[in-house]
């Protein structure tokens, strides 16, 4: 699928505002963050309604390419975008009449999906939103009623209601894993910063800091805050962890 020449007009875009890794006053939350190149937000049409449109091709996007659909007979705001998805051709896009979100219960075991909505009063994508990525349905009727089983990315198996939405497919970019940095500053660009090892600090700096040459620590790995880094739990929802069937 070609990218489109079509120039989209700046109601199409939004200026997204660096965090850089602070918070709201100003002090550093998330290391290694900062700087970057300035990008803008794509207007995305989440629900997918492709009514009276047609697909004219794809559009550049940093996180990853999006479908460029026209509305007919229109003369104002006739163009929008959607996620866009793996071998997704014109074609496929003239038979598409109503909305490109279908429900859970369409889907067959095996069948991939992608940007899943967990309160199904909503069209807000939560889930399987990176380039190339999908989930996998595993299981149609489960031990709960209206639910399915769904393996995501992680290798997690989650249950999901099956009334709610999702895109059908796989997401496009899906070899963008493979691409290589090949020079620190494209890392830069993309807003990361260099690290530095804990062993290489002082001891005021890091708790691996100090000692006499190269010494490897003396004790567990952990965070300049003195937290473990390795083998310790992190998520801690007691309202969700019914639906997780299982974790890696």
């Amino acid at each position: 699928m070609f990218l489109s020449s079509i120039k989209i007009s700046n109601k199409h875009k939004i200026a997204k505002n660096k965090r850089v890794g602070r918070n709201n006053l100003g002090r550093i939350t998330v290391r290694h963050r900062g700087g970057g190149h300035k990008r803008l937000k794509r207007i995305i049409n989440w629900e997918g309604d492709t009514k009276n449109s047609l697909l004219v091709g794809l559009q550049y996007n940093p996180a990853g390419k999006i479908s460029l659909f026209q509305w007919y007979n229109t003369k104002e705001n006739s163009i929008y975008y959607t996620p866009s998805f793996k071998n997704f051709s014109i074609l496929d896009g003239i038979n598409i009449k109503n909305s490109l979100r279908k429900k859970l219960s369409v889907l067959e075991i095996g069948d991939k999906c992608n940007n899943l909505v967990i309160n199904k009063k909503t069209s807000n994508s939560v889930y399987v939103k990176a380039p190339g990525s999908y989930a996998q349905v595993l299981q149609r009727y489960t031990w709960i009623k209206d639910y399915m089983l769904v393996s995501l990315p992680s290798g997690e198996q989650k249950l999901f209601n099956k009334y709610q939405s999702c895109f059908g497919h796989q997401l496009s970019d899906h070899t963008s894993m493979y691409e290589k940095v090949k020079k620190a500053g494209r890392n830069r660009w993309l807003s990361k910063r260099s690290s530095v090892r804990g062993v290489a600090m002082n001891p005021i700096d890091h708790p691996h800091g100090g000692g006499e040459g190269k010494t490897s620590g003396g004790r567990p790995s952990v965070t300049p805050k003195g937290r473990l880094t390795k083998k310790v739990k992190t998520r801690n929802n007691k309202r969700t962890n019914w639906q997780i069937f299982f974790k890696n």
